[in-house]
């Protein structure tokens, strides 16, 4: 059998591990084991295993995952969320469906600082679902714009996704999160867009408009969320002026969440051992995961596909935009059945390659890809979004929640489709701050 056949039966196995519900990781590492064994010799696989968990633990980039986890969790603890669920809702206080647009303003200003979509979905349904139901607002609505909301979390910096995506297609850290900012403000307003189109066919599915209220409230409803203001405005302000690496960048935001929430007497010390308890889990698990990914990627090089694939789509003709096409599409299928991080480690070392040869920026396509895992996890008939909401809206059933993101759908498609026809949307913030 030759290298590249060893290399696809590699992957043959390894998604039907993941399709039988093996853990992402350890269907990674088992393949990576085993395959580079077959070629190489069980001799050579395990110095390869061995050396990679601790080129990864003396990673300096990666000391950034641990901290913007710790900065979200201490930021959920700090009740931040709520606040600013609240501050959403005046502003948009005297529009029909006010509470849908908070829900989704809410998400957008939560992911900049928590890096998660799953972390943004699940507290989001916690702190917006009880008054909307008070409010009488059809649970399609509310469970659709929270779902979408919660994908915001990936792709509005700083994401902890595009930080995987940047340790394993060697790319700036800073630089994709320029390139996210605007595409990220933008899905969130296609969104809104969304809810108003709904509201406009089905105007029962929210109730009538509350009382308005004037600028000055909406102004200081403003100033109920100035943590998560100083927060962003220290994290993302000091990397794109250069105050700041990533890495330091997520050293203030981590010590800023701590900081703030002990000046507003809102965060315990027990609040803040539970958030390192909770960080050095999440922490332990990613790493467990990039590191079966790193010796994925080995095997994977060593088998040549990367190679192999860019020979057979030139051979094929296809142009580039075709070719995006059918790489979006597969994300979108594989999105119903994995999460975001799964997806970046399998799939990056094999289709970056691809991407690359037909000419395309390696920062465009860290955008491109996000947009296309959150199109994933809120596509039925699985997308870990919905499973996330349904843990929490136990009483709902999941069809009801299928029918409710489905409007939903069309936002990142329109917005893949932008970047695809104008990348600059994409590659202006990082040409403007970093050339």
């Amino acid at each position: 059998m030759s290298i590249q056949a060893i290399g696809v039966l590699g992957v043959v196995v390894l998604i039907l591990l993941i399709f039988l519900r093996f853990p992402v990781a350890v269907a990674m590492g088992l393949v990576a084991f085993v395959g580079y064994g077959s070629i190489n010799g069980f001799d050579s696989a395990l110095q390869v295993l061995g050396v990679i968990p601790f080129d990864l633990g003396t990673n300096y980039a990666l000391s950034q995952l641990p901290l913007f986890v710790l900065m979200g969790d201490l930021a959920v603890r700090s009740g931040m969320s709520s606040r600013l669920y609240g501050a959403a809702q005046t502003i948009f206080t005297g529009l029909r469906g006010s509470q849908a647009y908070a829900t989704l303003g809410a998400s957008a200003g939560f992911g900049a600082v928590s890096g998660s979509s799953i972390a943004t979905a699940a507290t989001m349904t916690r702190v917006s679902v009880p008054p909307m139901r008070e409010a009488n607002y059809d649970d399609r609505l509310s469970a659709g714009s929270i779902a979408a909301g919660g994908t915001l979390g990936i792709l509005i910096p700083p994401s902890i996704a595009l930080v995987v995506y940047a340790m394993i297609a060697e790319q700036s850290v800073p630089r994709l999160y320029a390139a996210s900012l605007i595409p990220g403000i933008a899905l969130c307003v296609l969104y809104c867009l969304v809810v108003a189109v709904m509201l406009k066919i089905k105007p029962g599915m929210a109730p009538t408009t509350g009382e308005r209220v004037g600028f000055g409230a909406r102004v200081r409803a403003l100033g109920q969320v100035w943590e998560i203001a100083i927060l962003f405005a220290l994290v993302i302000g000091g990397l794109y002026s250069g105050i700041f690496t990533a890495t330091e960048a997520a050293a203030v935001g981590a010590f800023g969440a701590w900081f703030l929430g002990f000046l507003t007497r809102r965060l315990t010390w027990r609040d803040t051992f539970e958030g390192f308890l909770s960080t050095l889990k999440t922490t332990a698990m990613l790493y467990v995961i990039l590191i079966a990914a790193n010796a994925f990627t080995y095997f994977v090089v060593l088998t040549q596909i990367p190679q192999g694939l860019v020979e057979l789509v030139t051979s094929m003709g296809l142009g580039p935009i075709l070719i995006l096409i059918v790489i979006g599409v597969f994300y979108v299928i594989l999105g119903c059945f994995l999460e975001a991080f799964g997806m970046i480690l399998i799939t990056v070392p094999i289709l970056l390659p691809v991407v690359v040869q037909a000419g395309y920026d390696p920062i465009w396509f860290g955008v491109f890809l996000v947009v296309m895992i959150e199109l994933g996890m809120i596509t039925p008939p699985v997308g870990m979004n919905i499973f996330v909401m349904q843990a929490e809206l136990t009483k709902m059933k999941l069809s009801r929640i299928y029918q409710a993101v489905l409007p939903f759908l069309v936002a990142p498609i329109i917005l893949a489709i932008l970047l695809i026809l104008v990348p600059s949307i994409a590659t202006y913030l990082p040409t403007l701050f970093f050339d």
